[in-house]
């Protein structure tokens, strides 16, 4: 079992990680076993893992010393996904005491501590919303949790995935302080196993850039750009942003085989899943073609992004084909309408 705080698992230093790498000892030895592991099983997604349990995540610093030298941002975020879902089971555990849950979360800066009284956990208003803001799902949002006194209530389940957006960001974090070139000095001792796993992932097929066709994105609404750049950058959006962009692309004129490729950047790609998605949402295999969320709905999901573009802040903007709309015609030369009609 991993530590419950006494020990710091993700700790990247060169020294450590270069003393497991030349060590001849099993333990050492299955680290580095495993942190080559967790990458090919990413890259493959396969059912058939190996790395399957938290404990096995110890090899984590060292695949991210590898990754680093990669620099590959939809692999990176396939291993940490991983490596968050792992840790998500674990925590969710009937097995798993309440105070170990609480434990993990201190680990990634969440004061998560257990109400026995309550059989809830307890944290701040501010870390709740700090990591709820990506999870998808109305039980969720704040305003479906038990607030007192300036902290949230919540059950297990919730605080679990508090504590692996948590984990997420830690990761990252950690990741992009780590400098690329000492990373090819850091996992010299690997050899050519390094540059044999660089080769397996140039023949894998997972995209390194989003193709949008003929499809003007300059025109889009900066939630949509802001979901296209996500998914350039390995991240997995959530549901409703997933929603979003499908149809609204579709709306736009992007037929459904595009949109599937573009979804090949997301670290969790699976086709035949995608596929299904994409065509119901489209209409191709559902007696509806849906259309995007309003924007009020995308602000209350935590998914607006309209920042300080001008015309997101129009009052009689509600939508965003009503966006996508105005842009066009005013690049088409005509005159932009003070108010235009949901698309």
């Amino acid at each position: 079992m991993l530590s419950t705080g006494k020990e710091n698992y993700l700790d990247t230093d060169p020294v450590k990680i270069r003393s497991i790498l030349t060590s001849n000892d099993a333990e050492s030895q299955k680290i580095r076993h495993n942190a080559i592991q967790l990458i090919m099983e990413a890259m493959q997604d396969s059912a058939n893992r190996e790395i399957t349990t938290v404990d096995d995540l110890k090899c984590l610093p060292i695949s991210l010393w590898i990754l680093r030298r990669f620099d590959e941002s939809i692999l990176t975020a396939r291993v940490i996904n991983h490596s968050r879902d792992l840790l998500e089971q674990f925590l969710s555990s009937q097995k798993i005491l309440p105070e170990y849950v609480s434990d993990y979360g201190r680990i990634y800066g969440v004061a998560a501590e257990y109400d026995e009284l309550r059989a809830l956990f307890k944290m701040s208003i501010g870390q709740f919303v700090a990591y709820s803001s990506r999870l998808s799902g109305y039980r969720y949002r704040l305003v479906y949790q038990s607030v007192k006194r300036g902290f949230v209530y919540c059950d297990r389940e919730v605080a679990v995935k508090i504590i692996r957006e948590a984990f997420v960001r830690r990761v990252f974090s950690i990741f992009e302080k780590l400098p690329e070139d000492e990373s090819y000095t850091v996992t010299a001792p690997l050899g050519d196993r390094v540059d044999d796993l660089y080769e397996t992932f140039l023949r894998s097929g997972i995209k390194h850039s989003i193709d949008l066709g003929d499809v003007d994105a300059t025109l889009f609404p900066p939630c949509i750009k802001e979901y296209i750049s996500q998914m350039r950058d390995g991240v997995n959006l959530p549901h409703m942003a997933r929603f979003t962009l499908v149809s609204f692309l579709h709306k736009v004129g992007m037929d459904s085989k595009g949109i599937i490729e573009l979804f090949k950047t997301a670290p969790d790609f699976n086709e035949k899943m995608t596929t299904y998605q994409v065509n119901h949402v489209t209409g191709e295999i559902s007696s509806t073609e849906y259309s995007p969320p309003k924007c009020s709905v995308l602000r209350s999901n935590h998914l607006c992004y309209w920042g300080d573009d001008p015309l997101c802040h129009r009052e009689w903007l509600r939508h965003p084909m009503q966006y996508y709309t105005y842009k066009k015609r005013k690049k088409s030369g005509e005159l932009p309408l003070n108010k235009l009609k949901k698309g």
